[in-house]
This record gives structure tokens, C-alpha cells and sequence, in this order.
């Protein structure tokens, strides 16, 4: 046992180091292994007592304080959000928000398309989250959405009459020396910024880091088994992760990451768990100016503790031919066909006035010429789960970039997602798109 404490130590040293001499801005570095600190380290202006923000390692706290409140049967995360704040909602709510879940808003499948309180800054941003038009179902595709955070803090401060990190205080922090003087920063209108509004210690995110791998590996209860639930994989992002780590898949407001799963925040602030190691890192840092900063530091961490642990490539039972009339949309387009087996196919895009035809496979990158741009492409297809076709679509030629396309697919219906990655054209291919299938 000395000697495998030894052996952590070093290997600590050695990951604080290449963290230094990446030439990132790291504020800080916390080891925990098997209940211990092995390493705390901070660089200037940071130091052990200085409150760092934590942007979106918020969402893991609202996630926790969700579990809670299941463990004490007071919710459901099959119930529907509209049904907590029907001071918000009327009979004119939209019925694809008010099929909406708890576990729909922990997943980031809600039916908008972007941050609500972001479309109507005026507005009570617990408020525009259920004003905001619909884009789309709840529940089809993943989509990153702050708001949906935000209101789940205020789910919580309606129940229990208390602030997140309060309630959290009450229930787990208090009893793992929790820093007093943390808080979370409030929206205009007095509400929680639960998506992101965090202040604490480094040393604050390693004890609550320790209590959840505890409570994963060896608690019993409803508590525990909903934070196993919370950190597995319950929805693909492979359409949408900006790091190898945010590709792996999302649990309920956690990220899986290769051999584990973490807490994650804007600039590189990070909660990493390793439970077949017993590990839990805290970092804290800047990376917002520094492309590829993030993946710097998950890559230097991740190689540190062994090989890469890849989620294996699902291959589902459907195969076939398949169309699907879109609903009415602003792009004009009237539906959507695939035809495909298990090693290629081809998804067509009708409009009015274009269709678009794309090629792919499975086992390589299929090339063919986007007609209407008369760009070359090359596309190989991955079924991020067994109803969820991801086509990443490569540009070749004088626009170089990407499209992303992502369905969700039925029996019944489809929703489909798109996304460009390209300076000038290709404006078609952006935004959420529901049809029936005929």
C-alpha cells in the first residue's frame, strides 16, 4: 500500500509539472487518491484561499441537489417542469415544453435551441425558459442549454425554500468542511445562476469530488444510486463536443470522459474522476484565449493513468429505407430520406427550391460532390446510440469546414439537427427540424 501511495506521488509531481510547462495559465492542482490529498498546488495570482469561479461545474451542484431531492421523494424526474411553475406556463404553453422532464433539462435534451435568457434578456431569466417558442421535441437530441440549469436551481429554491449551495450545505457539505464562505452569484432578478454562477475553493470541488466517487463505489440508498445514474452515459455528444472528452457522452449535468467521468466548466475548470484508480483531480485555470488549452490538460491527466477507454461503436438493428415530412420551417425544407444497411447509405434534404444528397459509410469516409455547391465531401457515418445517426459531413475544396448532422429516428417521427462549421455558405444546414415519418 506505501509503495502504490509512493508510486501516486510521484506520478502527481510528474502531472503538475507538464501542466507548468504546457505554458497554460493553471491556477490550480488538487490529487485525491483513495480519500487522500496528494498534491495541492496553485500558481500566482491564485493560492489555497483565494475563491475561484467555477462557471459550469455549477450545473454538477444542481445535479446533486436534484438527487436529494429524489432521495427524499419529493420529485420525479419523470415530471414535468411546467407543472412546478405554472405561474410562467398558460393555455397557451407549447405542448413539446410542457411534455418536458426533469430528466429531459439534466440530460440538455430540452426544446430549445439555445439559452433562453440569452433570446430575452429582459425578461426573468427563470421566465424566458418557458416564454421562449419551442425548436423542436424534448428529448431527442442533446444541446447544451444553461437555462435549463438555471431553472433546475430554481426548482430547488421553490421546494426547499433554500439556495442551491445551501440546501447542498444542509445535506453533504457542512459534514466534508465545505468552505463558509462560498456562494453562488444571482441573475438581475435575484435567482441562483445554477448554470454557472459558482464561487469556491479548489479544495471545496476535491472534498465533494471525494464524497460522490464514495458515495458512487460504495453507498447505498436512493442518494448513491441516482449519482451512479447521473455520471453514465445517458446521451450521445458526439455531434457536439468541442474536446475528445466531451464527445464520450453526457449523464445528468456530468460529462463522461475516457476511463471516467467529470465535472466541467468554461476555461478549464474540472472535476476528473477515475473510479477504477480511486482518483479525483480538482484543476482550476484560464484557457478561454487558448484554442485546444482544454484538451492540453485532459490529454496530460488521461495519459497519465493508462490507456484509452473508448465507449464501443453501436450497431443497430435498423436498416432500411425510410422518409419523413418535415414540419413547416424557415429553410424551407419538406422532407427527409434515408437509405442505408449496416456498411453505407445516402440521407437526402428536399426543399423547395434544393435537395441535397449525401453519401456515406460506415466503414470509411465515403466521397462524393455536394450538388448546389459543387464542393467535394466525404462523410463516415457513426450511430452514436441505437437510434441516433451522426453524419459529420467534411468540406473539400475552396470552403474547407464541416456540417453536422444528427437524427434522432423513429418509427413515428424524426428530429433532425444541423450545424455548419464554415466561413460564408451553407446557411441551410443550421438549426432543429421535426417531421413525421410517411
Amino acid at each position: 500500500m506505501q509503495n502504490e501511495k509512493k508510486l501516486m506521488i510521484e506520478q502527481a509531481e510528474t502531472i503538475w509539472t507538464r501542466l507548468q510547462n504546457s505554458g497554460l495559465p493553471i491556477h490550480s492542482f488538487l490529487m485525491d487518491y483513495q480519500g487522500t490529498t496528494i498534491k495541492e498546488a496553485y500558481q500566482a495570482p491564485y493560492g489555497p484561499s483565494d475563491l475561484h469561479r467555477m462557471f459550469s461545474i455549477t450545473k454538477s451542484f444542481c445535479s446533486i441537489a436534484i438527487g436529494f431531492l429524489c432521495a427524499d421523494k419529493k420529485i420525479t424526474l419523470e415530471d414535468f417542469i411546467v407543472d412546478y411553475f405554472p405561474e410562467y406556463c398558460s393555455g397557451e404553453t407549447h405542448p413539446w415544453l410542457k411534455e418536458m422532464t426533469i430528466r429531459h433539462m439534466l440530460t440538455m435534451e430540452t426544446c430549445h435551441t439555445s439559452t433562453t435568457y440569452k433570446i430575452h434578456s429582459e425578461k426573468n431569466w427563470v421566465e424566458s425558459f418557458f416564454i421562449t417558442p419551442p425548436s423542436h421535441r424534448s428529448g431527442q437530441i442533446f444541446l447544451y442549454d444553461t437555462s435549463s440549469s438555471h431553472t433546475l436551481a430554481a426548482l430547488v429554491q421553490k421546494l426547499t425554500g433554500k439556495g442551491v449551495l445551501q440546501y447542498l450545505r444542509d445535506k453533504c457539505l457542512d459534514q466534508i468542511g465545505f468552505s463558509k464562505e462560498s456562494y453562488l452569484l444571482k441573475d438581475p432578478f435575484g435567482a441562483e445562476m445554477g448554470g454557472s454562477g459558482l464561487m469556491a475553493l479548489p479544495s471545496d470541488l476535491l472534498k465533494l469530488g471525494r464524497y460522490c466517487l464514495n458515495e458512487i463505489l460504495e453507498g447505498q440508498g436512493d442518494f448513491a444510486d441516482y449519482l451512479r445514474e447521473a455520471v453514465s452515459f445517458q446521451v450521445p455528444t458526439l455531434h457536439f463536443g468541442q474536446t475528445f472528452e466531451e464527445q464520450q457522452g453526457y449523464g445528468y449535468q456530468f460529462w463522461r470522459i475516457r476511463k471516467g467521468f467529470a465535472m466541467y466548466g468554461m476555461g478549464g475548470q474540472y472535476v476528473l474522476f477515475y473510479p477504477e484508480q480511486n482518483l479525483v483531480f480538482a484543476i482550476t485555470a484560464d484557457t478561454q484565449n487558448i484554442k485546444g488549452g482544454n484538451q492540453i490538460i485532459l490529454d496530460t491527466i488521461s495519459n497519465s493513468i493508462g490507456s484509452i477507454s473508448m465507449k464501443e461503436t453501436v450497431i443497430p438493428p435498423i436498416c432500411g429505407s425510410r422518409t419523413y415530412r418535415l414540419l413547416e420551417n424557415e429553410k424551407g425544407f419538406k422532407s427527409i430520406s434515408l437509405s442505408f444497411d449496416h456498411s453505407e447509405g445516402v440521407f437526402v434534404l428536399s426543399g423547395v427550391k434544393k435537395t441535397f444528397y449525401i453519401p456515406f459509410s460506415f466503414t470509411e469516409a465515403k466521397v462524393s460532390v455536394l450538388k448546389g455547391y459543387e464542393e467535394r465531401i466525404a462523410v463516415k457515418a457513426v450511430w452514436a446510440d441505437s437510434t441516433s445517426l451522426y453524419l459529420p459531413v467534411q468540406i473539400v475544396g475552396e470552403s474547407v469546414g464541416s456540417i453536422h448532422i444528427m437524427l434522432k429516428l423513429s418509427d413515428e417521427a424524426v428530429t433532425l439537427w444541423m450545424r455548419k462549421v464554415e466561413e460564408t455558405y451553407f446557411a441551410e444546414f443550421q438549426g432543429f427540424f421535426e417531421g413525421i415519418r410517411e
